[in-house]
């Protein structure tokens, strides 16, 4: 990634903007501003000097720094500003460097990029190199923070491991320098005086990144001027303290919670079995919170069983609000089934009233009628009916004894008249112009098998339709009576044809 932008494109996107990078920096100005007093020049030596905010910090408060990276693409940030890099190894120009000729040897999100044995020499080099008083600076992530040292830190595909703050406060410990100092940084400040935090801010909250300052032996003079830097505390907030107000947060909404349930307790009334397993959940809840105290995942666990559990109990008092809702509307229901009963009765009793008016006048009409049947005027008329019923019978007699011939010479025309296409056609012309006239051609010719299977869909669709005719005009007629009308018509009719076959 020496040539190709890259790592600055990915430092520009992921590390932030320049004058923020610098205000961050400026925490560690108390440290090194007493180094002025003692030497001048003050030279300092910034390691993967990068974009090289820390290199121009120090040129604005009196330092004279060189920066070494070995990206090309960070360097040209530096020589756009006229700030003094070179390109190389930061080892090899560590200890190409002579000794006691550094006021500040630093190095900002390095370490975590090489390999530990690297990192040991960079602090035995880097305490060689120094001034007595010196500093070394070092800064890097912290994996302290859970979401930090298992996901940003992977982010950047040059770092090889998270160093641990203990780790790296113990190597210059170890190599003789005189005092080591921590410091946690970019904690939030109302973090630290918040109340009730999330399960995020405990795997977020701790200081995303941390330093050490170290400081090479000198006579006690020149050491008690940095005294106060040394003395000041930066960074308040670790993993176990923000676990335990989580925990203490959540025992606090477990106690909110299990108020809340007594109130739904005590106003469902016949709910009291659905409270007794939230009970039970509650108490299984809080098991779950006490034996995860040092445990984040199993707080989360409990977290979303207190959920539930909230969740369960505002359901148990939306139900009985709807049960006693349906309890009402079931009475409503059952005033107006009643109200409607009563009306259904009164309406009953009416009809009843009413048939009975109408049976008394279908008596009398019957009444009438065999007063007609058994009048003289009936019997004296018997003769001519029996005169028309005997004319009835010789016409029919003619018509059977004329129709044979008939039959045979119509028949033999629709025989002759399908044999010739073009009479046919004719022929059907001027019939369709009288419909009932083709209708009993039709007929006629079905009947004596001179159409086929048309004739037959046809003789049967007209038996239909005529059938349908009849039955739409008696449904019509009938419709235009009020259904007691209708009742008194049936009844009437049924009277007389019962009269009519009790007198032959």
């Amino acid at each position: 990634m020496t040539s190709t932008g890259f790592y600055r494109a990915f430092e520009e996107r992921y590390r932030g903007p320049r004058e923020l990078i610098k205000q961050r920096l400026e925490v560690y100005l108390p440290f090194i501003a007493p180094l002025l007093q003692w030497y001048e020049p003050a030279a300092a030596i910034d390691l993967g000097c990068g974009r090289g905010e820390w290199l121009e910090l120090l040129q604005e408060k009196g330092f004279l720094p060189q920066g070494v990276d070995l990206d090309e693409g960070m360097l040209e940030s530096c020589r756009e500003r006229g700030l003094p890099a070179t390109q190389g190894d930061a080892i090899a120009y560590l200890k190409s460097l002579a000794d006691a000729t550094q006021c500040i040897v630093s190095g900002f999100h390095i370490v975590e990029h090489i390999p530990f044995d690297d990192l040991q020499t960079l602090v035995i080099e880097a305490l060689r190199v120094l001034k007595p008083g010196g500093l070394l600076i070092l800064e890097t992530p912290n994996p302290e923070n859970v979401v930090v040292g298992t996901t940003n830190f992977y982010l950047d595909p040059t770092h090889l491991r998270p160093i641990p703050p203990l780790l790296l406060s113990f190597l210059p410990e170890h190599y003789g320098y005189e005092r080591v100092k921590t410091l946690r940084l970019q904690e939030s400040p109302e973090l630290a005086a918040k109340e009730n935090i999330g399960l995020f801010e405990v795997f977020a909250g701790v200081s995303p990144d941390y330093a050490v300052v170290a400081q090479k032996n000198a006579s006690p003079e020149v050491l008690c001027a940095f005294d106060a830097a040394f003395a000041k505390h930066h960074g308040s907030i670790e993993l176990n303290e923000l676990a335990n107000r989580y925990d203490a947060g959540l025992e606090r909404s477990i106690s909110t919670l299990g108020q809340r349930m007594a109130n739904v307790e005590s106003q469902a009334g016949g709910m009291s079995d659905a409270l007794a397993r939230i009970t039970v959940l509650q108490d299984r809840l809080i098991d779950a919170v006490s034996q995860a105290e040092r445990n984040a995942a199993r707080a989360q666990a409990a977290e979303g069983k207190a959920d539930a559990a909230e969740s369960r109990a505002t359901e148990a008092e939306s139900r009985a609000t709807e049960a006693v809702a349906a309890l009402t509307a079931e009475r409503e229901r059952a005033l107006w089934l009643e109200s409607e009963w009563n009306a259904a009765k009164a309406t009953i009793n009416e009809l009843h009233q009413s048939n009975h008016r109408w049976w008394l006048s279908a008596d009398g009409f019957n009444r009438e009628l065999q007063a007609v049947y058994a009048s003289r005027s009936w019997r004296l008329t018997k003769p001519l009916r029996r005169s028309f019923q005997s004319l009835r019978d010789l016409r029919h007699n003619v018509k059977q004894a004329v129709k044979p011939p008939l039959k045979l010479v119509l028949a033999k025309a629709i025989h002759f008249v399908q044999g010739h296409p073009q009479i046919k056609e004719r022929a059907l012309a001027w019939v369709r112009k009288h419909p009932t006239l083709e209708i009993r051609l039709r007929r006629f010719a079905l009947g004596n098998g001179l159409l086929g299977s048309y004739g037959m869909a046809y003789a049967s669709g007209q038996e239909k339709k005529d059938n349908a005719t009849h039955i739409q005009d008696s449904s019509a007629e009938s419709a235009r009576l009020t259904p007691r009308a209708r009742q008194i018509y049936a009844d009437l009719k049924t009277a007389i044809e019962r009269r009519q076959k009790e007198n032959g």
